[in-house]
């Protein structure tokens, strides 16, 4: 691990959480913007680092979460995805899609856009 590594790491770790924050469409793309930069092998900045780290960690989450409850809301599946699954990387390409073509979402709860922007993508029958 890197210096700058460690460094990014340990600074995410000692940002407060308030508890009942919840991040907007907005300020996923900002920061998926970032990790889509990287994927493409892009130079990050150090800010630009640390937004992309927090990305992969969000996605990573949000795919977990939605994995356990079996992508539905109530007793409604929300996200059928192909059998060989979906990746961290798809999720974010089709999220920060979503997000630049719906600005009226940007606005709105981040985890909402993202359950929207993946239910349109891998629609249930």
């Amino acid at each position: 691990m890197t210096r700058l590594t460690q460094l990014l790491a340990a600074l995410a770790l000692s940002l407060p959480l308030a508890s009942q924050a919840a991040i907007t469409g907005a300020e996923l793309l900002k920061r998926c913007e970032a990790s889509e930069k990287s994927m493409q092998g892009e130079k990050l900045a150090p800010d630009e680092a640390l937004d992309a780290m927090w990305c992969v960690g969000y996605i990573s989450g949000l795919l977990d979460g939605f994995g356990v409850a079996d992508y539905k809301v109530g007793d409604r599946k929300m996200v059928c995805p192909a059998d060989e699954g979906l990746t961290r990387s798809d999720a974010l390409i089709i999220i920060n899609r979503y997000l630049r073509e719906h600005s009226e979402d940007q606005q709105k709860n981040g985890r909402r856009s993202a359950l929207v922007a993946l239910s349109r993508a891998f629609p249930c029958k």
